[in-house]
């Protein structure tokens, strides 16, 4: 038997208040909470309560009911989330200490990892409910790659089974990164979220806490208020110092100093601990120490909260879908009951309310998307700026290309250039999302959070060809480009020189350079056509969240007084049966909601 006590604070005399040693029996209550669900059941198959309270309603009876006895049998779920390329997959490997999930994957390979105890296995899920299983050595880049084409369509999950003592007591769901994959897997994140007990957010030293993951934290993991939050900055190995992993970790601190004042964040590298458990050569000999100490306490702290919430995770887990459920038939019980009271003229003025909101719903939403409109032309304005102060930077540092040899111009420059225009353009896009997403924020944080949801970056096309051949895409060689926002941007060009050799200067040289000069001018219009098209489809995809927002406002508002409108039409017997069937599951809610 588990007995859980609930301590969560002390009086002013310093001992723990008499409310807070109450202990309650987990295995209880849920015996009671499906107990309750079982009361319910009469009104999701008697034809009789079908008839009295509609369909609509006994359908979501159905569905909350199952979905909350199923999740009562799910473990401990762990839930990785965070943007591509931030070394998600590998850090699950090193927390597990076994190479599990695929790492390395491209775009078209990402998927969604369900790792889970039990016998050595590996099984792709294809649409339709179909399995593929899967060797070990075919989870590889390659193999799927080759796989996905075989059978013609993507993957949209792995579940992986494996003895591992520490997934006893957890399942940890790998996510892929939702801006970078080629199939949206904004609602399958979403779910994972939902389903999460814990959540392990995953960032880069490199980029910190860039605006698009600040708007991810905001709008979709901190909303799961129940969930506790890890914070891991990986790739710390890339840095030199112990001072400098300090300063970022204050940067990281600083920012979210807002949304999560007490946030914790750990300094971590998956490389460092994989290379550390293979006994390897480590990748910052300097920080090995440091390193490692941080990456145990990472561990600890969440094998820490692990035990701490196993034991309990069920009673919290089901209290938190009984009020969700309690919130979703709320506006069904409601017509139900209004329905019972009004007469045929309350309903045709109900009705005739209906069509008055929905012609104020679109005034509302033709001013709303004026007032979009303007923004996003301000924002396109702003950005076409600062891109064309970039130009101009970069064109007046042509002449000190001259260090480097022809070769080199001819073959890196085009593609720093292009990857520093896609670079510039998505921090400026980045900057301004935050704003947008204010502004919906104040229309409702509904439409706001689903601003990030299935958004993808654009990839640009822009046209450099400083040798006859045309560069429609960048192809990144490690140049590092740094946007600052105050009215202007500059790029450190200065990273050439990690990549090129400066060689000896050939007859052709100042023919490229001069070339490269008159190529920044030929730049500038497909630049400018890149952050129109850019800002079109921002401004494409918001109105489109406010249309839906709108349409399904009224669509539930029309819902809800048909509803009442049926009952009203009801004879008087049955009227008092329909009210009473909804007086009882109230009841019924109630006696649930005590019992959580």
């Amino acid at each position: 038997m588990i007995v859980i006590s609930i301590l969560t604070g002390k009086g002013r005399d310093g001992n723990v208040r008499i409310k807070d040693r109450i202990s309650y029996n987990s295995a209880e209550v849920v015996q009671k909470v499906e107990a309750a669900l079982d009361r319910l059941k009469p009104f999701q198959y008697d034809s009789r309560y079908k008839e009295l309270l509609g369909m609509q309603l006994v359908e979501k009876l159905t569905y909350w009911d199952q979905n909350i006895r199923r999740r009562k049998d799910d473990p401990f779920t762990l839930v990785v989330c965070g943007e591509f390329k931030r070394g998600k997959s590998s850090l699950v490997n090193a927390l597990l200490m076994e190479e599990v999930v695929p790492v390395n994957i491209t775009t078209e390979t990402v998927t969604l990892n369900r790792i889970s105890y039990g016998v050595h296995k590996n099984e792709a899920v294809l649409s339709g409910g179909r399995r593929l299983t899967l060797t070990d050595e075919e989870l590889c880049r390659s193999s799927l790659e080759k796989i996905m084409e075989e059978v013609g369509e993507p993957i949209e999950k792995l579940e992986l089974w494996r003895p591992i003592d520490v997934l006893k007591d957890i399942t940890v769901i790998d996510t892929p990164g939702l801006e970078d994959s080629v199939k949206d897997f904004s609602s399958a994140v979403a779910d994972a979220l939902q389903q999460a007990d814990a959540v392990i957010y995953v960032l880069s030293v490199a980029m910190p806490m860039s605006k698009s993951e600040m708007l991810y934290l905001k709008t979709s993991v901190i909303p799961q208020k129940y969930t506790s939050l890890f914070l891991a900055a990986n790739f710390s190995d890339m840095m030199r110092s112990e001072a400098e992993l300090s300063r970022i970790r204050e940067s990281i601190k600083e920012k979210l100093e807002v949304m999560l004042p007490d946030q914790k964040i750990w300094m971590v590298s998956a490389l460092d601990e994989q290379c550390r458990q293979r006994e390897e050569e480590r990748p910052q000999p300097s920080l090995e120490n440091f390193l490692e100490g941080e990456f145990n306490s990472f561990r600890e702290s969440m094998l820490r909260l692990i035990h701490e919430k196993k034991d309990h995770i069920l009673p919290d887990r089901m209290n938190r879908m009984i009020r969700i459920m309690c919130t979703d038939l709320e506006d069904n019980l409601s017509a139900l009951e209004q329905g019972v009271c009004m007469s045929g003229q309350q309903i045709q003025e109900a009705a005739e309310n209906i069509l008055r909101e929905k012609e104020n719903q679109a005034q509302r939403l033709e001013q709303y998307c004026q007032n979009l409109d303007q923004l996003l032309c301000e924002m396109e304005q702003e950005t076409t700026g600062w891109m064309g102060d970039l130009i101009l930077r970069l064109e007046g540092q042509a002449d000190s290309l001259s260090c480097y040899s022809a070769d080199e111009l001819s073959k890196y420059y085009p593609f720093f250039c292009i990857d520093t225009m896609q670079e510039a353009i998505t921090r400026c896009v980045n900057y301004h999302i935050d704003k947008l997403f204010d502004f919906l924020d104040q229309i409702s944080s509904e439409v706001s959070s689903n601003l990030m949801k299935g958004y993808k970056q654009s990839q640009y096309s822009f046209r450099f060809a400083i040798t006859g051949k045309t560069w429609t895409k960048g192809d990144s060689v490690g140049f590092a480009a740094n946007a600052l926002f105050g009215g202007l941007i500059s790029v450190a060009a200065d990273g050439i020189g990690g990549i090129m050799r400066k060689k000896e200067i050939r007859d052709r040289k100042p023919v490229l350079i001069d070339n490269i000069k008159k190529q920044y001018q030929i730049l500038l219009p497909s630049v400018n056509r890149a952050v129109a098209e850019t800002y079109a489809e921002l401004g494409k995809r918001a109105k489109k969240l406010l249309s839906e927002y709108y349409a399904e406002k009224l669509g539930s508002l029309q819902s809800q007084v048909e509803q009442s409108a049926m009952v009203s039409r009801a004879d008087d017997a049955k009227k008092k049966e329909i009210q009473a069937a909804a007086e009882e599951i109230r009841t019924m809610m109630d006696g649930i909601m005590s019992t959580t």
